[in-house]
C-alpha cells in the first residue's frame, strides 16, 4: 500500500501507515522530551544510576557530616596580641549612647525578617511556583513515558500524565490495551492521605446469558466483547483531578497515531504469534497489511485511531459512547455474534470506590477491591509478616514461604466476584484481610515441605487471563497514579471496526460451567463469578499504592504488573523485598519471581532465578519450572521527597523518567 497515504475514518484503505525501516528514519526518543525546561531527565537505566541514585534510603544514608574548620591547633596558629594593664574602662562613657544604638539594630533586623518572612509566605500560597519539584513516570513504551513526562513539563496534573500515557499505550501496544477495552486507576492524595479507585472495567451486555457461551466463541467472538470503559474512566479520571483542558490532553495522545511511532519488540512477538490464525479482514488490513509482518523498529502511523480521539478531544467521552461510533462498533459485535445494544453503551458508566487497605511492616498497602484482587494480594502479604522476614533471613528459604502463601492467596482469590451483584463476596474479603485469618493459614503451612493447594483451602481450576498495560506516575503534585488497562488476552477480540476500534475479550473472565470445571454442574465458589447483566468479572488487574502508616516521612511506592494472576505473585514478591527486605526499587525489581501454577501444582520460575535457589526449593518438594518471564513489574518509589521510577529490566520496551532539579 501507498505509505504516504492518509487515512481518515471510514477509508476503505488500510488505517495503519506502514513505513520501511530502511527507508525512514526512527523516531527519535529525544524528540518526545521537552527542551525548554531546565530540568534533567533520567532514564532507569541502572548503569546511570548508582546506588544513592537509584534508592533513596540509600541516599539520605550516605550523608556525612562536614568538619568544623577550627580546631586548638588553629587557635594556636593565630598571632597573640601581647596584654597591658589599664585603670580605665574605654567603653564606660559611651555605654548607654552603645546601648541605645544596638536596641535600634536588633529592633531593625527583627523587623526585616518578620517582614521577609511574610513575603515568603504569601508567595509560598498565591505565587507562581519557583521551583519544579521531582516526579517520576513509568510505562510499558519509551515513547509513552516521554509523553507523560510532557504533561508534567507542561504543569499538568498526575492524573493528566497517566490518562495520555495510557491512551498512549492503546495506540503504540495494541495487543494488550486501547479505547476498546477497559481497567482500573488507583489515585492517592499523599498530603491529604485520601485515595480512590475508578474502575473502568468492561461489563457484561444486558443480554448476554450463560447459556450463550457454551457454543463455540472461535465462530461467535462478538459474545466475547464486554462494554468498554477505557474512554469513559480516563474522562471520568481527568473531570476529578486534571489541570490541563481534555481537549489538550487527549490530542497529545492523538498526536502518538498522527506523528507515528516505531513497532515494539512486544507488538511485534505479539503479531508474529497470531500472524496465521482465522483473523478478520479489517484486521489484517489495520495490523498486517499486504499480509506482511511489521517487524521491530519499523515506522507507523494510525491515522484512524488518530481521528477517533481528535473526536473524543472536542466533544467528549459521548461521541465514543452516544455516536456514530457506537452504531458502528454495535453492528460490528452483533455480525460477529454478539449481543451488545447501543443502551449497554449509553448506560455504561465507571464505579467510583475506596481502595482496600492493611498494615504491612509499617506501610499501608492500598489495593483496587473486588471484583479485583487486590484482597488477595494482602492476604499473601498477611501471611508472611508473621514469619518475620527481614534483611537478615536466608532468601532462598523465604522462597518457600512465599510459594506457600501464594497457593493460598491465588486459591482464595478464585471465589472473588462483584459485590455490587453478590453480597457475599463482601465477607469473602474481609476474610482474605484478616489478619487473624491469616495466622490460622499460616500455621498450615509447613516450613520445610511443600503442599498441594487443597491442602489449604478448597481449590478450583480457572483458565488464565490475559495481558493488560501499565502507567505509574509520581508527580510534584504530591499524587500516586497506578493505572492498569487491559483487552484481555493479546489483541482481545480480535473484532476491529472499519474505524479501527479493537474489541476486548473480557467476557471470558467469568466463570461458567465447561469453561473452568469440565463439568456442567454449577460451583458455589465459581458462582460469585457468573455472567449477570452489567456485571464486572474478576480480575488481577492490581495498580498498587504504599504509604507510611504514620504522618508524611518515609517510603511510598507505587506497583503494577502484567499477565493476570502472574501479577499478584510478581507485586508480592517485589514489595516484600522493598519493604521486608530492605531492598531498593531496582534490586526488587531484578531478582528471581515464581509463580504457584495452581492447576497443575506446578512452581513457575523466571529466568533470573538462580539455580541453587531452585535446588532449595526442590529439596523442599517443589516441582520448579524455569520460564522466560513470568510477568513484568513497573514501579516508582518515593522516599521522603526523592523521587524515581524504575522499569522491569525484563522489558526491551518499558522505560521509566525521573525528573529534578539540576
Amino acid at each position: 500500500m501507498d505509505a504516504g497515504q492518509d487515512t481518515t475514518l471510514g477509508s476503505a484503505y488500510s488505517p495503519v501507515d506502514y513505513m520501511s525501516i530502511t527507508s525512514f528514519p526512527r523516531l527519535p526518543e529525544e524528540d518526545v522530551l521537552s527542551s525548554e525546561n531546565a530540568l534533567r531527565s533520567r532514564k532507569d537505566d541502572d548503569h546511570f544510576l548508582s546506588e544513592q541514585d537509584t534508592d533513596p534510603d540509600l541516599f539520605l544514608k550516605s550523608a556525612r557530616l562536614q568538619r568544623l574548620p577550627s580546631s586548638a591547633s588553629d587557635l594556636a596558629s593565630h598571632d597573640a596580641t601581647p596584654l597591658r594593664e589599664t585603670h580605665r574602662d574605654p567603653l564606660a562613657e559611651d555605654c548607654t549612647c552603645r546601648q541605645d544604638g544596638l536596641t535600634i539594630i536588633i529592633t531593625a533586623c527583627l523587623t526585616f525578617a518578620t517582614g521577609v518572612t511574610i513575603a515568603l509566605i504569601v508567595q509560598i500560597y498565591v505565587g507562581d511556583p519557583q521551583i519544579f519539584n521531582q516526579g517520576a513516570v513509568v510505562t510499558d513504551v519509551a515513547q509513552c513515558t516521554s509523553l507523560g513526562f510532557d504533561v508534567l513539563n507542561k504543569q499538568g496534573s498526575s492524573v493528566d500524565a497517566a490518562v495520555v500515557a495510557a491512551l498512549c499505550l492503546g495506540i503504540i501496544h495494541p495487543h494488550t490495551s486501547g479505547i476498546g477495552g477497559g481497567g482500573v486507576m488507583l489515585v492517592h492524595d499523599i498530603r491529604k492521605n485520601i485515595s480512590r479507585v475508578i474502575d473502568f472495567r468492561e461489563t457484561a451486555p444486558f443480554a448476554l446469558r450463560e447459556e450463550m457461551l457454551q457454543s463455540s466463541l472461535e465462530q461467535k467472538p462478538g459474545l466475547l466483547v464486554g462494554v468498554p470503559g477505557m474512554l469513559s474512566g480516563m474522562h471520568q479520571a481527568h473531570q476529578l483531578y486534571g489541570r490541563l483542558s481534555w481537549k489538550e490532553v487527549v490530542t497529545m495522545a492523538a498526536d502518538v497515531g498522527r506523528n507515528g511511532f516505531n513497532v515494539t519488540h512486544d507488538l511485534a512477538e505479539a503479531l508474529s504469534h497470531i500472524k496465521d490464525t482465522n483473523m478478520s479482514e479489517n484486521f489484517r488490513n489495520v495490523f498486517l497489511p499486504d499480509g506482511q509482518l511489521p517487524l521491530s523498529g519499523m515506522f507507523v502511523r494510525r491515522l484512524d485511531l488518530a481521528a477517533i480521539l481528535d473526536s473524543v478531544a472536542e466533544n467528549g467521552a459521548s461521541e465514543f459512547y452516544n455516536g456514530n461510533l457506537t452504531q458502528e462498533m454495535v453492528a460490528e459485535i452483533r455480525a460477529k455474534g454478539g449481543v451488545v445494544t447501543e443502551e449497554d453503551f449509553s448506560n455504561y458508566s465507571t464505579a467510583l470506590q475506596q481502595p482496600v487497605e492493611s498494615l504491612y511492616q509499617g506501610h499501608q498497602i492500598l489495593v483496587a477491591p473486588a471484583p479485583h484482587a487486590g484482597a488477595a494480594l494482602i492476604m499473601a502479604l498477611n501471611i508472611l509478616e508473621g514469619f518475620n522476614i527481614t534483611s537478615q533471613a536466608p532468601r532462598n528459604n523465604t522462597y518457600h514461604l512465599i510459594a506457600e502463601s501464594l497457593k493460598i492467596a491465588l486459591s482464595m482469590a478464585r471465589g472473588l466476584g462483584d459485590p455490587m451483584f453478590d453480597s457475599s463476596v463482601s465477607e469473602v474479603v474481609a476474610q482474605m484481610i484478616s489478619k487473624s485469618q491469616a495466622a490460622l493459614l499460616r500455621q498450615m503451612i509447613n516450613e520445610s515441605q511443600a503442599a498441594p493447594p487443597g491442602h489449604y483451602t478448597s481449590f478450583y481450576g480457572m483458565e488464565s487471563g490475559g495481558v493488560a498495560s501499565q502507567v505509574m506516575v509520581m508527580g510534584p503534585d504530591d499524587f500516586i497514579v497506578s493505572v492498569m488497562s487491559s483487552l484481555n488476552r493479546p489483541f482481545g477480540s480480535g473484532i476491529v471496526t472499519s474505524s479501527g476500534v479493537l474489541l476486548n475479550s473480557q467476557i471470558l473472565d467469568f466463570s461458567w460451567p465447561n469453561k473452568t470445571q469440565g463439568s456442567s454442574q454449577p460451583n458455589p465458589v465459581l458462582i460469585k463469578n457468573a455472567i449477570q447483566p452489567g456485571k464486572r468479572p474478576l480480575s488481577f488487574l492490581l495498580p498498587t499504592a504504599v504509604r507510611p502508616s504514620l504522618g508524611l516521612c518515609g517510603t511510598y511506592v507505587a506497583v503494577g504488573s502484567s499477565n493476570w494472576d502472574r501479577a499478584l505473585s510478581g507485586i508480592t514478591q517485589v514489595l516484600t523485598n522493598v519493604l521486608s527486605f530492605r531492598k531498593n526499587l531496582s534490586e526488587s525489581l531484578s531478582y528471581g519471581r515464581l509463580h504457584p501454577q495452581l492447576d497443575y501444582n506446578v512452581l513457575l520460575v523466571d529466568s533470573e532465578f538462580l539455580e541453587e535457589d531452585i535446588e532449595v526449593l526442590q529439596m523442599k518438594g517443589h516441582v520448579v519450572h524455569k520460564v522466560d518471564v513470568l510477568s513484568l513489574v513497573e514501579g516508582t518509589r518515593r522516599t521522603n521527597d526523592l523521587i524515581i521510577g524504575v522499569k522491569d529490566p525484563r522489558s526491551a520496551d518499558a522505560s521509566a523518567i525521573t525528573m529534578s532539579m539540576p
